[in-house]
């Protein structure tokens, strides 16, 4: 499998369709004040490393350029979404737009879509896109949900690169740089009303899998 970066630039939409109206209800979602999100890195090393800690610490929160794909040898990035904006009503249907910007190629590859069973929290670290660590407050990385250094309050995933069920998923297939619909985005929105936990959504591309 190619070791190309992918890259979704996100105006996340999120389009909820009512039945039974002569026209249907759109609650839409879109623009960095609606979302919270954050790129997380399974890099091993770097060269901005802090009292022996790596670049598995970093965190890109607060951004809109999310990076999901693997660039090199074991160097994996993922991408956490959390809609605030949900009023907490299942809609008939729904649609998750999302707006792709591809590498170096435009070889098809499937991106899945898992909810977050972890609150995580965003940070603001994104200075370059790559962010700086280990920060006070810096917010999600690949071995925190939550990574606090100053106050010691930090708050570990279960499982390194985020703690998701994959046994409610979406996937969209994407090559060309334009808008792709995730049908059934209501699979996601069911299992966060039914369980209460609207922690938000891991972004994960297929070449993190390479028996796909």
């Amino acid at each position: 499998m190619s070791s190309i970066p992918v890259r979704l630039m996100v105006w996340l939409l999120l389009w909820t369709a009512t039945a039974g109206l002569s026209r249907a209800g759109v609650d839409t979602l879109k623009g960095t004040e609606e979302i919270e999100d954050g790129i997380i890195y399974s890099w091993a090393d770097c060269n901005a490393e802090w009292g022996g800690e790596d670049c598995r610490r970093y965190n890109s929160g607060a951004i809109t350029n999310l990076q999901v794909g693997i660039n090199g040898a074991a160097k994996e990035r993922r991408a956490l979404v959390k809609l605030p904006g949900w009023d907490r009503v299942v809609p008939d249907s729904s649609t998750l737009l999302l707006y792709y910007k591809g590498g170096a190629d435009t070889m098809e590859r499937t991106i899945f879509l898992y909810p977050v069973t972890t609150q995580f929290f965003e940070g603001s670290e994104f200075d370059n896109n790559l962010g700086n660590y280990p920060d006070e407050d810096s917010g999600v990385t690949w071995y925190h949900a939550y990574l606090d250094e100053g106050d010691g309050d930090s708050v570990n995933w279960t499982n390194p690169g985020g703690d998701y069920i994959t046994a409610v998923a979406c996937t969209v297939t994407v090559s060309d740089t334009h808008y792709y619909e995730i049908g059934d985005f209501n699979r996601i929105l069911n299992y966060w009303d039914t369980s209460g936990n609207d922690y938000g959504f891991i972004l994960i591309n297929e070449n993190a899998f390479p028996a796909n």
